[in-house]
C-alpha cells in the first residue's frame, strides 16, 4: 500500500476514534473500509450492529490540504524549527471558507451511496485552526442537509482553540 494511503487512512480511523471517544460510544473497531464495495472508511460493531463511519475532511481551500499532506507523507517534509506560510497566503473570511467546504463535503458524501453496514455515519472534521465554538455553530445554522442521503448520524468535528480549552469538541447536525 502506498505510504499517503496509509496516512489517509490511519488519519481517517483517527477522526472515526475521536468522534466515537467524545460521544462516549464504546465501540469495536474491526477494520478499514473497502471502497470498491462502497463501504464507509471506518468499519466498527457496536451491539452486535455493523457501524460504518465515512470522514471527510473540509480545508479552508484545496492548497491548505496539498500543503498539510505533503507533510505529513514527506514529500516536503518541515525541516527543523520550520514554520512555513500556507500556498493560499492570508486567508480573507476563514468562516466563510470553511462553512463552504463544510458545505461542499456534505453534498459531495450525501450524494454517495454506502453499503454492508447496519448503519452508516458522516463525519465531517474541520481542519481549520482558527474556528471555535461560535463560528462552527453559526456555520450549522447555515447548512443545507440534502433531504435523500444515507446517513444515520452526522457529525461536524473540530479541536477547539486554546481559550476554549483545546478539546476535540463534536456536534451532531442530523
Amino acid at each position: 500500500m502506498r505510504k499517503r494511503e496509509e496516512i489517509k487512512q490511519g488519519h481517517e480511523r483517527a477522526v472515526a476514534d475521536q468522534l466515537l471517544k467524545v460521544e462516549k460510544i464504546n465501540a469495536a473497531f474491526e477494520r478499514v473500509g473497502n471502497a470498491n464495495q462502497r463501504e464507509p472508511d471506518c468499519i466498527y460493531s457496536l451491539e452486535g450492529r455493523t457501524i460504518g463511519i465515512e470522514v471527510a475532511t473540509a480545508y479552508h481551500e484545496d492548497s491548505n490540504a496539498q500543503d498539510e499532506w505533503e507533510i505529513a507523507t514527506g514529500e516536503r517534509p518541515l525541516g527543523a524549527r520550520e514554520v512555513r506560510p500556507s500556498s493560499a497566503g492570508i486567508l480573507g473570511n476563514p468562516d466563510e471558507l470553511i462553512c463552504e467546504r463544510v458545505q461542499h463535503e456534505l453534498g459531495d458524501k450525501c450524494g454517495r451511496e454506502y453499503a454492508r453496514t447496519d448503519e452508516t455515519w458522516l463525519c465531517i472534521n474541520l481542519n481549520a485552526a482558527l474556528s471555535d465554538a461560535q463560528s462552527v455553530a453559526e456555520c450549522v445554522k447555515e447548512l443545507q442537509i440534502p433531504p435523500k442521503h444515507g446517513f444515520d448520524r452526522i457529525y461536524l468535528t473540530y479541536a477547539a482553540p486554546e481559550h476554549e480549552g483545546r478539546e476535540y469538541v463534536a456536534i451532531r447536525i442530523s
